[in-house]
């Protein structure tokens, strides 16, 4: 699948009622892990068209997009120069080289990025490339399609009738992403997202709204997407 001719597609489906309230979801959840930016230098890996990153850039000393699409990253700075927010998109590939000094970035992130590499030493190459540019102290954040989510089984569904980004794409549990992060450190995590993936209108999404505590509290493990994160020690 071409992405460059799905990355105005990608920006716009943020606009929809489905669109708005996973953006908002996932943001929220993400930014309980990454914490305050203010003064920080914030890179994320996999960035697409930046939505999440602009959120993230305004309070942010320096912010880094890296993405291998550059259909995305056109994209990304056309919304990014019309909103006045400072993000320096790269286009690269993070399986060979992230274009910074060891040590360089307080936060690193990425958010349904890791799912389209290959399970073993592709993936931790990946991460051990990610986890090299960020600080001691600095915040490393990764979030991941559930596997045990409806969401999950809804998509793997769509794969069987249609091709699809998530064709080839390797979805984690809760155990599993906490056992790949427990090698750099302390691992928090959460899940979030927890609205029927059939949902569209926006009414259906203002009626769940309050809900998603309660389903939440009720089945922590659940939600379509995990989000764990590791602090860097010292010599680490």
């Amino acid at each position: 699948m071409d992405l460059d001719q799905l990355a105005e597609k990608y920006a716009d489906w943020y606009k929809t009622a489905r669109g708005s309230y996973v953006g908002e979801n996932e943001y929220q959840c993400l930014a309980r892990h990454i914490g305050d930016c203010s003064g920080k230098k914030i890179i994320e890996v996999g960035c697409g068209t930046g939505f999440f990153l602009r959120k993230f850039a305004v309070d942010a000393e320096e912010t880094v997009g890296l993405d291998i699409t550059e259909g995305m990253l056109t994209a990304g700075r056309k919304i990014a120069r019309e909103k006045g927010i400072d993000i320096n998109f790269i286009q690269g590939d993070v399986t060979e080289n992230i274009p910074f000094a060891d040590n360089y970035f307080d936060i690193v992130y990425s958010n349904s990025m890791i799912e389209f590499f290959e399970a073993g030493e592709e993936l931790e190459a990946v991460l051990k490339e990610m986890w090299r540019v960020l600080k001691p102290g600095g915040r490393y954040v990764i979030g991941v399609l559930n596997s045990k989510s409806t969401w999950a089984y809804k998509r793997i569904a769509e794969t069987i009738e249609k091709d699809s980004i998530f064709s080839e794409a390797t979805f984690y549990s809760w155990e599993e992403l906490k056992a790949i992060l427990g090698k750099f450190g302390q691992v928090k995590i959460e899940s979030t997202l927890f609205v029927p993936p059939y949902f569209k209108a926006k009414e259906d999404f203002d009626w769940f709204k309050d809900l998603e505590a309660e389903f939440k509290a009720r089945y922590p493990k659940r939600g379509a997407l995990l989000v764990a994160s590791v602090v860097k020690e010292e010599g680490n």
